[in-house]
Order: C-alpha cells, then structure tokens, then sequence
C-alpha cells in the first residue's frame, strides 16, 4: 500500500529484512526526497528509478561516498606534491653538485699539536704583550670542536692511528698507516676525492713525504716504518693506479733504488 505524503511511494519488497523500493505512483509532494523523515534511519534502499539512485541510499552510505571522495583527493594532492618535490630536490642537488665542483679542499695537520700546545702559546703571547686575560688567539676565533685522539689500542695515539683516523674516519692501531684494526685496508678521503668527485689531490709536508702522517692519507700498510713501501702506494704502485697528483716533501731516497746524498 502507497504510503500519502512523500514524493515516491515506498512498497514493501516482501522480503524478511524490511527493506523498500520506490516507485513514481504518488507524487504529491514537490519536497525532495532526502529532506522527508523517511530518510532518517541508515537502511539501504533500493530505487527503481536510476536517476533517484544517489537520493535512495541512506545518509550513512552517502556520508562515507563524499569522506572517501575528500580522502582520494588528498591522497592525489599528497602525490602530486611529493613527485614535485621529488623532482625539485633531484635536479636542485645536480646544480649543487655542478656548483661544488670548484670548489678546494684544504686540510692542514700541526702533528702533534694538542690543547696544551695552544693553551702554552696563547699563555705565552699573552704574558709577552700585555694582553687581557680574556685574550682570544687566532686559532680560538677559529675553533669548532675538538676530537677524542686515542688510538684503538692505546690512550696515547701516534702519528700513524691519529691520521689513519683523520683519512678513513676509524680509529686503529698505532702503527696503522691506511689500515683499520684488522690490517684491512680502509678508503681514505684522497682516494675519495679522485674516484668519487674527480678531484685533483695532493700533499705537502715539512718532512718525509712518506712519514706517517702524509703516509696514513695516500697508502695502506701495518706499519709505519715500512717507508719503501708507503712510497709505492704513492707513486700508484696498487689496484687503484695514482692517486695523488701532487707530492711536496722529503724522503727521496725512499723512491729510489740506493741511498741518494741529497735526500
């Protein structure tokens, strides 16, 4: 029976759930159909007429129709600006790196020199020229940090593990020249420059080239005193072929075959 007072006329299904379909028999409200009453519970209907088809479903249904609606733009909007961004770092990073290519690295080692050297000679310059007490040197104005110099061995580093670490960015030995605590050898920030970024390298000193402190940036051996040797990694004498360019310093006689008087 067609129920009076609502644009269609709900019809029981006549099946054991309850639900109702609508047909166009009655019209005599010009309301529409989602402010009436009957509406307001959140049943599924059925509409015989397509075009009635969004109005027939309850509110639930079409609550979470237009919440997924808002939840799929977001999700594009989400994609649309990270493939942005994505794209944006990518080619931003290649000028970096196109813009980082002049530039020079220089690394200075004072081997040795420690807090209580610069604590001395600030001290020192100080008394001499009548300096304040809050004094600054030229290296304070400069300072960023510090680093903890023991060695992987010993609370007293030499000269070959405190480079070691400065070149391979790991602690070892004392004795290591470009070798960790395993006596493998570890890629130094030289070998770095040249594969990696095609950087002209070098190393100048104000003694044997092959010392160990130049020795621990440009070679891999257990020891520090087998000079000879530190020389042949050197000259490229290994697997990676030459990767310094540009060698100042003592120690000639340990690139050549005898002893030479000038050396």
């Amino acid at each position: 029976m067609a129920q009076a007072g609502v644009p269609y006329a709900a019809v029981p299904r006549g099946s054991s759930d309850g639900r109702v379909h609508f047909s166009d028999e009655v019209h005599e409200s010009d309301a529409d159909v989602e402010d009436n009453g009957l509406f307001e519970h959140r049943e599924t209907m059925e509409v015989a007429d397509n075009d009635t088809l969004y109005y027939g479903m309850s509110l639930g249904t079409r609550r979470r129709m237009r919440k997924g609606r808002v939840f799929w733009a977001t999700v594009v909007c989400l994609v649309v600006v990270s493939v942005v961004g994505i794209f944006w770092l990518y080619f931003d990073g290649i000028n970096w790196m196109q813009r980082s290519k002049k530039r020079n690295v220089i690394l200075m080692v004072s081997d040795g020199f420690g807090p209580a050297s610069e604590t001395m000679a600030r001290n020192f310059v100080q008394q001499v020229h009548g300096l304040p007490v809050g004094y600054q040197s030229p290296l304070d104005e400069i300072l960023v940090g510090s680093s903890r110099t023991r060695s992987s061995d010993s609370l007293v580093t030499d000269s070959a593990a405190g480079a070691t670490a400065f070149s391979c960015r790991m602690k070892s030995y004392n004795g290591a020249i470009g070798v960790d605590p395993e006596r493998m050898p570890c890629g130094t920030v030289l070998e770095a420059a040249k594969l990696q970024r095609n950087m002209a390298t070098g190393l100048v000193v104000t003694s044997r080239i092959t010392h160990a402190t130049p020795g621990a940036f440009s070679a891999h051996v257990t020891h520090r005193d087998m000079e000879d040797l530190i020389a042949e990694y050197q000259i490229g004498n290994y697997s990676l072929g030459p990767m310094v360019d540009l060698m100042f310093g003592g120690g000639r006689c340990h690139f050549e075959a005898g002893p030479h008087v000038n050396s």
